[in-house]
């Protein structure tokens, strides 16, 4: 702002007696001096003038007030409603979707979500309910599809693809079963399934003692050998098998058998003195073999003593007693009763002898 100011004298008095006085002749907005941004130098009014030229912009003479503006908007004001509403409707416009005029509902885009791909307008699904006169690959003779239909690839791959069941075995683990002596126990802890793959992918794998599910798989199967762990590991007293069910992605199943454990009484057998007569006691200190029922050859070692063979009573009575040349000598044993571990046993015992490694064959 200027520091200076300009001051003029007057006469305010007459011609004859003049009286002079200081005045200042600009008001003070035109004696008031100001810089702009540029640096240039102007009055406050000569500013005022150029800022209210800006706002008009060149606008023209009938809206170049506040007041011609506000009666325009006022006699248009449902034109300014129906631009509001519009704008409050408008759909944003999200990068990489593009904007259609066309109308497009959430119905009509479930429909669309609900076509595969690849699909024709057509109904590609067979629904005759007429059963099938013939076999036909893997559709078998009076085959009817649900009345909802079956895919048209699905019948042609039961046509071209006929149904091949996989085949299963199974064992215990970590013993797949055997002949085990009465009293003791034995630890199943899981099943080894093994699976030759038919024409469906197996679905299921699922233990069972009797009718109780001990452990199932339904991940990762495979083909080959598969690996049903027991949550808890199953104690076996008494004659046991197990079995397993193989279900396919076709929900048919195939059934398979572990080994078995089958608990025996032993067999004994020794030689014993001469003047010995069998005991509980002499019996259990023979030789023992656990073994199932059946025909059995021993080697017996003598000095001046008889032979003994024992075994449980239930198996019933020996039809033929072999030595090492085959000669039958079921003559030369007597047989009596003796009871082991609170089982009935048949104990056959013969003429002392003096013998080495010498082979004798028991048959029933």
């Amino acid at each position: 702002m200027a520091k200076e100011r300009v001051f003029q004298y007057r006469n305010t008095g007459t011609a004859s007696a003049p009286v002079w006085e200081k005045w200042f002749q600009k008001t003070v907005a035109d004696a008031v001096l100001m810089s702009d941004a540029d640096g240039e130098t102007k009055t406050i009014v000569d500013y005022v003038n150029q800022k209210i030229a800006d706002l008009i912009g060149g606008a023209p003479t009938t809206y170049d007030t506040l007041k011609e503006i506000a009666d325009y908007i006022a006699a248009h004001q449902e034109v300014a409603d129906a631009l509001d509403t519009a704008i409050g409707k408008k759909v944003d416009k999200v990068a990489g979707k593009g904007l259609s005029t066309n109308d497009y509902t959430t119905t009509e885009k479930n429909k669309l979500a609900g076509i595969a791909a690849g699909a024709t307008a057509n109904d590609t699904k067979y629904k005759n309910q007429t059963p099938s006169t013939v076999a036909v690959g893997g559709v078998p003779k009076g085959y009817v599809p649900p009345t909802s239909g079956v895919e048209a690839i699905e019948m042609i791959n039961k046509m071209l693809h006929p149904y091949v069941a996989p085949t299963v075995t199974a064992a215990m683990a970590p013993t797949n079963g055997g002949v085990v002596e009465v009293g003791t126990s034995q630890s199943v802890t899981g099943v080894t399934v093994t699976i030759t793959l038919g024409s469906a992918a197996i679905t299921k794998i699922e233990v069972f003692d009797g009718s109780t599910s001990l452990g199932s798989l339904t991940s990762g199967i495979k083909a080959g050998a598969n690996t049903v762990t027991f949550a808890s590991a199953l104690t076996v007293t008494a004659n046991k098998q197990l079995s397993v069910t193989v279900t396919d992605a076709d929900n048919k199943t195939v059934t398979a058998k572990t080994g078995s454990y089958t608990f025996v009484s032993p067999y004994y057998y020794g030689a014993i003195a001469a003047s010995a007569t069998p005991t509980e006691a002499i019996i259990k200190a023979a030789a023992k073999s656990v073994q199932a029922k059946g025909n059995k050859s021993f080697n017996f070692t003598c000095n001046n003593q008889k032979m003994m063979f024992a075994y449980p009573k239930s198996y019933g009575a020996l039809t033929k007693i072999l030595d090492a040349n085959s000669f039958d000598v079921t003559g030369t044993f007597t047989r009596s009763e003796v009871t082991v571990n609170s089982v009935a046993y048949y104990v056959y015992v013969n003429d002392a002898s003096t013998v080495s490694a010498f082979k004798m064959t028991f048959n029933y």
